[in-house]
């Protein structure tokens, strides 16, 4: 009796590692220096085949690396919640897209900023430790700004524009219903701006480095979204953001919607941009949607 428990645990535990070593993304604990502390990160790899299939036919074609920022009350887990890891890894299957690592991180309230008083370098961890890390240990993925996008809701949109108009590092932007602050910062509730309070200054010029209106975005290609309802009222911010950083030599993409400021809205929107984010071109919209969106973005 004892032996046949044995060999049923033993069973049991190879399947669940099996299934483990084969789903389509991963969470693990990433360990930082800068923040002295592990980071609760989550991981879409493409699967083996996948990516050996692909480098066949594209073997001087390197996959995208995809930084994913949630927003204040979202986390890694989410991109396994809503399903977008599952969505990214079957278009990979069905060679619809090019294959390509995703990363999402935990932030801690962050804005994804080094903190103005040095005691908590969030900008330092993922620039100088996470993507170094993931891109030596992925090595398929990622290694230049060529090869790598940003992509963001909320919080997280504000902090996609805000490190693609700092650094060089990345060539596409997603930012869906951006939290387009400023200081004083009275535009958000008092529960948030204590955040927002110890990450930057609170002087308009002071905070300039980390305006989006001021830098929009730097160079990166963008695309703006956000629900018609939203309950913070920040579609007219992204219309107006995106007003600003078009230019006749770089492409700004603005897309509003139906949609509140949840997951109902953001999980569709980001299956629907993963083509773009791997690399590839904007999905075709329907000419319905088309001809809403130019009514409400006039």
């Amino acid at each position: 009796m004892r032996g046949l428990k044995f060999i049923l645990f033993a069973f049991i535990s190879f399947a669940c590692f099996a299934l483990v070593g084969n789903t389509d993304s991963l969470m693990e604990e990433f360990p930082s220096n800068s923040l002295k502390r592990k980071v609760p990160i989550s991981l879409h790899v493409p699967a083996a085949s996948v990516l050996k299939e692909w480098k066949a036919t594209h073997p001087d074609v390197r996959g995208r690396l995809i930084l994913f920022l949630p927003g204040a009350y979202d986390g890694p887990k989410d991109l396994i919640r809503y399903g977008i890891y599952t969505h990214v890894a079957q278009l990979e299957s069905a060679h619809l897209i090019a294959p390509a690592l995703w990363v999402s991180v935990t932030h801690y309230k962050s804005w994804y900023a080094d903190r103005q008083d040095g005691s908590f370098p969030y900008e330092k961890f993922l620039l100088e430790e996470l993507i170094p890390e993931m891109e030596k240990r992925f090595p398929d993925f990622g290694g230049s700004a060529a090869f790598r996008s940003v992509a963001g809701l909320s919080m997280g949109g504000f902090g996609a524009l805000n490190l693609c108009g700092r650094t060089n590092l990345f060539t596409r932007c997603a930012a869906l219903s951006p939290a387009l602050v400023e200081p004083p910062f009275d535009q958000v509730g008092w529960w948030v701006r204590g955040s927002l309070k110890r990450a930057f200054p609170m002087e308009v010029e002071a905070f300039s480095p980390w305006n989006p209106f001021r830098h929009l975005g730097g160079t990166a290609e963008l695309y703006l979204g956000c629900g018609t309802e939203d309950k913070y009222g920040l579609a007219s911010a992204a219309k107006s953001f995106t007003e600003l950083a078009r230019r006749p030599d770089r492409a700004v993409s603005l897309d509003l919607r139906s949609g509140n400021h949840d997951w109902d809205y953001w999980a569709p929107e980001f299956k629907r941009l993963a083509p773009w984010l791997h690399g590839g071109s904007l999905p075709a919209e329907p000419t319905a949607h088309k001809m809403q969106q130019s009514v409400k973005t006039l």
